[in-house]
């Protein structure tokens, strides 16, 4: 069965940045790809209640954004071309797709590295503990890693 960017992020989000559950239940009236679009165009802060300066220092948006970029064109995408696009941060071109995950198919090696290494990267630039970010990017890579069932 298919999962949502929303169904995958959201555990991860509650059990490893809880303090940023708040921010999910926000966006609550958005679907995944209002989502994506918010998170990829932070200058549109009606729905958040702050703005971009704020939003740059969320784990949230990091995690969404590599869990759709997976979910909406699957792990076959380059990694190199991936990350460039997440290191942009929050670019002006939203990434398109129905934020439904139709098929994950398992992560190669390089892939769960470069995933691992950019949560983790980021979640620490973003001040969370070293310790809670590498619990944080092991947990979205095993959870790529389990395909769209969650199994």
């Amino acid at each position: 069965m298919a999962e949502s960017v929303r169904g995958i992020v959201t555990p991860l989000i509650v059990e490893h940045v809880p303090h940023e559950r708040e921010l999910l239940e926000n966006l609550q009236p958005l679907d995944d790809d209002g989502i994506t679009r918010l998170f990829t165009r932070p200058d549109r802060d009606e729905l958040l209640g702050f703005g971009v300066a704020e939003v740059v220092g969320l784990i949230t948006p990091v995690v969404w954004l590599v869990v759709n970029e997976f979910v909406t064109r699957g792990a076959g995408v380059a990694a190199d071309g991936f990350f460039a696009r997440i290191r942009a941060g929050f670019s002006r071109t939203p990434a398109r797709g129905t934020g439904v995950a139709a098929d994950l198919v398992p992560l190669t090696a390089e892939q769960q590295k470069a995933v691992y290494e950019r949560v983790y990267g980021e979640a620490c630039l973003r001040g969370l503990e070293e310790s809670a970010a590498k619990r944080l990017g092991e947990a979205v890579v095993a959870r790529l890693a389990m395909g769209p069932s969650g199994q």
